[in-house]
């Protein structure tokens, strides 16, 4: 210890600690993209740890090593600022003081929760935010985001440690982008060739949004970029540039590197056009050209704009050779642009009325999706979850406020790219055109796109932004390569130091418990999933211990996460429907045991206490109503509380359809038909009950008809429904003959779907006409050979015509596709018996 009480340990212990949180940060940066951009929550449990984990290395540093390199920017002010904004959103103040800083939240809450048990005491105190769990989410993931930046920016002092990183993001990037030209050429349409898209498609490799793979992509180009001027700066550093020098030394060993770092940036820009983001392939195209003309107004890069050149050649060389055609039709939309947009300046629209009542701190970080629908007026039929617009919806979620700290932000890192670009005398400086380059990127598709609440574009874009801080003080203040100036801990301040590593452990045990159980949460909530599919097909009418399973994993999902409103939502509809499952076979009215009022009345303070967690979340209100209505006789307090639902959540079909139930039954025709039809639109697997509904509680199969228009399937539901209740032979046969009519039409159509030939194929079976039923399936079985139901079908009316060796050949190459087919062997044994197989060849007309 020295007299004026600095305590000196040896720096290997903080060299160590360095290297480790090196290696948390490119596994984390490895990890993201290849986790689906790491949206689940599991995912984002292991990307939290991770942070947590570098932001508690680095604290720990001045604690056991003595001492500890600090790096001051205003840019944290913002950082610090948002934080609180999220903060106090989820802080629960007194009414008094919300109707002060926001009083339409306070009024709102008040007229949503007024009639709920105990509203006055429960309406004491309240949250800014309309929905805690879903801040409480965001909350965690921007503390992630805020301990990445800052330990970057802080740990990467020198050169060689930049370049290290920006070739891992590069490699990273350049392995998902080779992914995703594997799956482009030799793709099944699912992620991995195993995981379902939820689009049906798998062209961004394994993100499951093109417009995120984007942006991801964007900034793994900038990292390879960075590293490449990088190394051409330096590689030119005392030698003029010109074409013959740039020949001789892109020839040589030692351009290796650079050949290779270029090779990334043009497979990743190539599968940016693949992936048919055009938000991405536009702010790709807008960033490098910016990025060009700034390096060519820096004297030290003029040379360097054959980079660029090369980089738009090699990408547009392979997308010639991947999918040119695809790329261009997509390309190609942009010319009906205002279409293609579909609602999205409605939306943007719609987001500014819900921020002009809310302007100072927002609804909530995270509450878009239960707060923006009340103010919905587009005609896009679907829930917009996001808002398409990362600047209005941060305005819509944290307010002025909290748009006015991200802006803040983006200027102080714009000020420190400008900084960077002036210092381009020191070489690592040249880092910063491509750090730039990545960041324009982004920048520029966030006026159209959600990119930036993905874990793996957010920690990367917060990774640019401190490496360009960085930079900024390497070319300003710092020698080449050197660090900047350590700061001893004293005897005093290890006290501070300590105390500090104590607070961020308490608040990273915090942050790791919720995240682990929105995990446990959801892992049940996929296994809910999974029953509720089966029970559906089912009508709900399972079994006993279909329920106990879906309820039991329900149950443990709403434990875990007692506040999430739709985990709570579900399980109370999944209790209704467990106990609502015996009708009258005679008037098909709902047979209730003598307990189930008791029940009911408990799943009604269950369906209250979600609404007190979130009381902008519609379904739930229309679910209430619809129980009070029908089951515990409260009728003007549960049509109170349908109508308030539909209003909050117009986009929900549960919401539409109790609504067009309740104007059914109050004689309002017209309402009821616009409710359902919008039911119908938001859901297709409503469809069936709401033409019951029409068709046999109201009597009005002419709604129903309206409704299904021209949708083969729904038509053909009409079919069996109009039948089912007793409707005249000649309506049924009407609707009949236009699915056939529409089916004809589809099939006569270039490329018809093999699911109508096979259906057309089989109504002219049933009608006599086989010898054309049969080619249909041939026609359908040439594009989906593995449906062995049609097959089998096709089998069995070659044998009705004679054709008894190819149809012996269709039910083996059945029994090849399914073994155990008990059918096709019995048709095999009959048909290989009977005299008229001889001699008969064995060739499929």
């Amino acid at each position: 210890m020295a007299m004026d009480g600095t305590t000196w340990i040896s720096d290997d212990r903080g060299d160590q600690l360095d290297r480790v949180m090196e290696g948390l940060l490119i596994a984390m940066l490895a990890f993201m993209p290849l986790a689906f951009g790491a949206v689940e929550a599991w995912s984002e449990l292991i990307v939290i740890a991770l942070a947590g984990a570098m932001s508690v290395c680095f604290l720990l540093k001045p604690v056991l090593s003595g001492r500890v390199s600090l790096v001051w920017t205003w840019a944290y002010v913002p950082v610090v600022a948002f934080l609180i904004v999220v903060l106090v959103q989820l802080i629960p103040l007194p009414t008094v003081l919300v109707q002060v800083i926001s009083p339409n939240t306070a009024s709102r809450k008040a007229e949503l929760l007024g009639d709920l048990p105990g509203a006055g005491e429960a309406l004491s105190h309240m949250t800014i935010s309309f929905y805690p769990q879903a801040t409480r989410h965001g909350l965690r993931l921007a503390l992630a985001i805020a301990a990445v930046f800052a330990v970057v920016l802080n740990v990467y002092r020198r050169p060689d440690q930049i370049v290290r990183l920006l070739v891992a993001i590069a490699v990273v990037g350049a392995g998902v982008a080779v992914l995703t030209a594997a799956q482009n050429l030799f793709g099944n349409n699912k992620i991995y060739w195993f995981v379902d898209s939820p689009h049906g498609v798998a062209h961004s490799g394994p993100f499951v949004n093109h417009s995120h793979y984007a942006q991801f992509t964007n900034l793994s180009i900038g990292a390879a970029l960075g590293a490449l001027l990088y190394l051409v700066r330096r590689g030119f550093a005392r030698r003029r540039v010109t074409p013959e020098a740039v020949a001789e030394y892109l020839g040589s060993p030692g351009a290796r590197p650079i050949w290779a770092l270029l090779a990334m940036a043009v497979v990743g820009a190539g599968t940016v056009f693949l992936a048919m983001s055009r938000g991405g392939v536009i702010s790709m195209l807008m960033a490098g050209a910016l990025t060009t003309v700034v390096l060519s107004l820096r004297r030290p890069m003029r040379g360097s704009g054959w980079i660029m050149v090369v980089l738009a050649l090699g990408a547009f060389s392979c997308v010639l050779y991947i999918g040119f055609d695809a790329v261009y039709d997509r390309l190609a939309t942009l010319r009906d642009l205002s279409n293609a947009e579909g609602g999205r300046r409605q939306i943007l629209s719609d987001i500014a009325v819900a921020w002009a009542r809310f302007p100072i701190l927002g609804t909530g970080l995270g509450t878009h999706e239960v707060v923006y629908p009340e103010f919905d007026r587009s005609s896009v039929p679907a829930l917009a979850s996001h808002a398409e617009n990362e600047y209005a919806q941060a305005a819509e979620e944290t307010g002025i406020l909290g748009l006015a700290a991200l802006l803040a932000f983006a200027a102080f890192v714009a000020v420190h790219y400008v900084r960077a670009v002036k210092g381009n005398h020191v070489p690592i400086c040249s880092v910063a055109y491509g750090l730039g380059f990545g960041l324009v990127a982004i920048l520029l598709h966030s006026l159209s796109d959600f990119g930036q609440h993905l874990p793996a574009n957010a920690i990367l874009t917060a990774v640019f932004c401190a490496l360009l801080i960085r930079l900024s003080r390497l070319g300003t203040n710092e020698a080449d390569g050197a660090p900047p100036e350590a700061v001893c801990v004293t005897s005093h301040s290890r006290p501070f130091w300590t105390a500090g590593l104590a607070v961020a452990c308490a608040v990273w045990v915090w942050v790791l418990l919720g995240a682990n159980s929105a995990r446990v949460a959801e892992a049940h909530w996929r296994q809910v999933l999974a029953a509720e599919r089966g029970l559906m097909e089912d009508g709900w009418q399972g079994t006993d211990e279909e329920y106990v399973h879906l309820l039991g994993h329900a149950g443990k999902a709403v434990d875990r996460q007692p506040d999430n409103v739709t985990y709570r939502h579900w399980l109370n509809v999944y209790r209704w429907h467990s106990m609502s499952r015996t009708t009258d076979p005679n008037t098909g009215l709902l047979v209730l045991p003598v307990e189930a009022l008791e029940f009911a009345e408990r799943i009604a303070d269950e369906l209250n206490r979600a609404r007190a967690s979130c009381p902008t979340f519609g379904a739930t209100w229309c679910v209430l109503g619809q129980l009070e209505r029908s089951v515990l006789g409260r009728i003007d307090e549960g049509a109170h509380h349908i109508r308030e639902g539909v209003k909050l959540a117009p986009c929900d079909a549960t919401a539409r359809l109790v609504a067009g139930t309740l104007a059914l039954e109050e004689g309002d025709v017209d309402v009821a038909f616009a409710h359902l039809d919008r039911a119908a639109a938001l859901d297709g697997r409503l469809f069936r009950e709401i033409a019951m509904l029409l068709t046999d509680q109201s009597d009005r199969p002419d709604l129903a008809l309206r409704i299904a228009a021209e949708d083969i399937q729904r038509l053909n539901t009409m079919v069996s429904v109009l039948e089912t209740s007793g409707q005249s032979t000649e309506s049924v046969e009407q609707v009949r003959r236009k699915v056939v009519t529409l089916l004809e039409q589809r099939c006569l159509k270039s490329d018809p779907p093999a699911w109508a030939l096979a259906w057309l194929g089989g109504i002219y079976a049933r009608d006599g006409r086989v010898g054309e039923a049969i080619d249909f399936y041939r026609q359908a079985l040439d594009l989906d050979y593995s449906r062995v139901d049609w097959r089998f079908n096709r089998a069995r009316l070659l044998a009705e015509t004679g054709a008894l060796a190819d149809a012996i050949r269709e039910a083996e190459t059945c029994l090849r596709l399914r073994p155990e087919h008990a059918a096709a062997k019995r048709l095999i044994d009959r048909l290989s018996v009977d005299p008229r197989i001889a001699g008969q060849p064995r060739a499929v007309p």
